[in-house]
């Protein structure tokens, strides 16, 4: 009898360690849903499926280091960059942790370099920039490249190539999204004609005042483009010397009010290649209250501008489409750390510029261009 007790314990012994086996099996197959999977992205230290409420659960940190805070222009760079996040958190399920940088005004270049210097220290997966100081951020690139960041320059690159606009150092940058400075140079001269005709003024002779706001590689093809333009189809025409303002609308003003008293009643109106200088031109017109006789055409839009084009202060504005520019620079910046490579068969693309004028200011296209928002 007790030998019976004993074989029917070693049986339920048995039966019940083969049940266990079994259910460990079943765990095997059917894991928790919950379990954390391992990335094969390069920013898998960013991944977190529970604190991102999105498709993938990657999040990228990209940073858009601006040569200025307050000018409109690099403010609408960034409301297309804003746009194209926007739009690509919702299309890939990506999220952006994104973040802007830079000095206030275009003419402190060391706050620039230093600016960028801090964001690549931090380390993101890409940076969106433009720089008005080519030297100084040649070797920045560099650190950035090397660190592997994504690199994409908007508007202004590391210098220029034969006509002013590929951009060197290719090396060290993912892409390149600009506008060419010898067509807004070449478009700006032509307006200018136009204007003329309107205004019957001639071509056999005048004087036209040159301004800029800083001698640049890149930017001085805007007034090189007008140049040769000029010489080609209004060869009576004179053009002074380029007058630099270091970027500041006062000095501009100022350098447009010695032009004006100068030149005298041979001046036929005035080239200002950046919108900063086209304010202080504006604003030297408008004090002197010259509009008859005189043509001023400007680069890029602003409010002063604007107000000055709507007065008859100003012909026409060569405006890029900073919109495009910015959103194309973020896409392209998402989709190169999405998919590991840059989807760009060539490494700098052109966004050409329009003529604003009296006849098209308020369409709704240059109204949009002009004053971009989010939607």
């Amino acid at each position: 009898m007790k030998k019976l007790i004993a074989l029917l314990l070693v049986i339920a012994m048995v039966g019940c360690l083969f049940a266990a086996c079994a259910s460990d099996g079943n765990n095997d197959t059917q894991p928790a849903t919950d379990a954390p999977t391992e990335s094969n992205d390069n920013n898998s230290e960013n991944t977190d499926n529970t604190d991102n409420n999105n498709e993938s659960g990657k999040t990228y940190k990209i940073i858009y280091v601006t040569p200025s805070t307050a000018s409109d222009f690099w403010t609408q760079i960034e409301t297309g960059i804003k746009q194209a996040m926007k739009d690509y958190e919702e299309q890939l399920g990506v999220k952006i942790e994104y973040s802007i940088t830079g000095p206030a005004e275009e003419a402190d270049a060391e706050g620039y370099v230093s600016a960028l210097e801090n964001a690549i220290a931090s380390q993101p997966d890409a940076i969106l920039t433009a720089t008005l100081n080519i030297d100084p951020t040649v070797p920045k690139a560099k650190e950035a490249h090397d660190a592997g960041i994504v690199l994409n320059f908007v508007n202004c690159g590391l210098g220029n190539g034969d006509e002013g606009d590929e951009g060197t150092h290719g090396e060290y940058y993912n892409e390149f999204y600009y506008c060419s400075n010898t067509t807004i140079g070449e478009m700006a001269a032509q307006a200018f004609l136009d204007a003329m005709a309107e205004k019957g003024i001639s071509t056999d002779k005048g004087t036209i005042g040159m301004q800029m706001n800083m001698e640049n590689a890149a930017l001085d093809f805007r007034m090189q483009g007008f140049r040769d333009y000029m010489a080609e189809k209004a060869p009576g025409l004179t053009l002074t010397d380029t007058e630099y303002n270091g970027n500041d609308s006062a000095d501009a003003q100022a350098d447009a009010e010695n032009t004006i008293n100068a030149v005298g009643a041979d001046l036929i109106g005035i080239y200002a290649g950046n919108n900063v200088t086209c304010d202080g031109v504006c604003n030297a017109l408008r004090a002197a209250n010259m509009k008859e006789g005189v043509v001023s055409i400007g680069v890029d839009s602003d409010d002063v501008e604007i107000a000055a084009l709507r007065d008859g202060f100003l012909s026409a504005i060569i405006v890029q489409d900073a919109f495009t520019q910015g959103y194309k620079c973020m896409e392209n910046a998402i989709l190169t750390l999405v998919n590991g490579q840059n989807p760009e068969t060539t490494k700098q693309v052109n966004c050409p510029p329009v003529v604003v004028n009296m006849e098209n200011i308020d369409s709704e296209e240059i109204q949009f261009m002009m004053s971009p928002s989010v939607k």
